[in-house]
């Protein structure tokens, strides 16, 4: 998700687990997102049409297969000890 705030800058919202923010500086959306992605943010376009802005961490942790069939799955390590 992202949102205008009320100074006109943009800031990113994660929708991966973590929900973490990426506040810009920037006044233009383009410059926003461009900001986003040289600091490792990435947006994907869903299936449904929708755009997904995931922070460097939960973009390594998703499971891009199981988003062209529209479901939203992390990967997890899970300790065995």
């Amino acid at each position: 998700m992202y949102r205008q705030l009320a100074d006109k800058t943009y800031e990113f919202e994660c929708d991966g687990l973590c929900g973490a923010k990426n506040r810009t500086d920037q006044k233009s959306f383009r410059q926003a997102l461009n900001v986003a992605r040289l600091e490792g943010w990435e947006h994907r376009k869903s299936p449904s049409d929708s755009w997904l802005n995931l922070c460097p961490q939960c973009a390594e942790q998703s499971d891009s297969t199981a988003e062209l069939a529209g479901i939203h799955f992390f990967r997890r390590e899970i300790d065995d000890d």
